[in-house]
């Protein structure tokens, strides 16, 4: 994997240049951006096909670029932060992150979780057993990757559209968590509330909100299920 296009917005100066001479390095297209504003712009020309983001900036925050970014891309976003705090996380995955790094740590880890996102963007998704799956609700065309729920198109991540493709391949049984962060992140991923806060937006968007009939049910100790409207009776939501 080389010469992909990576933009990498971080307001410190010594931190941006390191990091894009050592993604240079590492054989990839790097440019760097020290605000928001500009990393919108660098966004526009530049068309990386990944974004390392810096989470605290003036001006213009990481969650502000990021959600600008999901409005037009699904390229993947590598959250920079200067400590370990869940909420930021929570905060930064939920404005379309894929991933969260903190800053100080090894550049090792960091590249590694940038190939990992890399990959997955590029990596077909799970072979579907007809072109198109439909049950009244949910119609998902396999071979264009459209996704319709309840007559309106949803508009999902890469990320959240695997993980909906795994549960509808897996109608009726359970997918534990581990498998699904395997298959949709990876090997080099064990932290199962990556799947937790993905499997949260996924269920909002496709409008899963009715407690009494959810459509991706949480089976406690097995993993989630996609609750078919012909296949309810008998399951419990979570």
């Amino acid at each position: 994997m080389a010469g992909e296009r990576i933009l990498v917005v971080d307001n410190a100066p010594d931190i941006l240049e390191a990091l894009v001479m050592t993604l240079d390095d590492s054989g990839f297209q790097a440019l760097g951006a020290s605000d928001g504003r500009a990393a919108l712009r660098s966004f526009y020309e530049f068309q990386p096909q990944l974004v390392v983001l810096d989470l605290v900036m003036p001006l213009m925050s990481g969650i502000d670029v990021c959600r600008q970014v999901r409005s037009m891309s699904d390229v993947p976003v590598v959250f920079l932060s200067g400590v370990e705090d869940i909420d930021q996380k929570v905060e930064a995955l939920r404005a379309g992150g894929d991933d969260f790094v903190v800053k100080g740590g090894s550049f090792t880890e960091l590249l590694a979780r940038i190939e990992a996102n890399l990959r997955r963007a590029v990596s077909s998704t799970p072979t579907p057993i007809n072109d198109r799956f439909h049950d009244g609700f949910l119609d998902i065309n396999f071979v264009t990757s459209e996704v319709m729920a309840n007559g309106s198109q949803v508009d999902l991540t890469p990320i959240e559209y695997r993980l909906l493709s795994e549960l509808v391949n897996h109608i009726g049984r359970p997918v534990p968590p581990t498998d699904l962060l395997e298959r949709v992140w990876g090997p080099d991923y064990e932290t199962e509330n990556l799947v937790k806060w993905h499997m949260s937006r996924l269920r909002k968007k496709i409008g899963d909100t009715d407690a009494t009939s959810k459509l991706i049910v949480t089976r406690r100790g097995f993993g989630y299920v996609y609750n078919s409207p012909s296949q309810r009776v008998g399951l419990n939501a979570a």
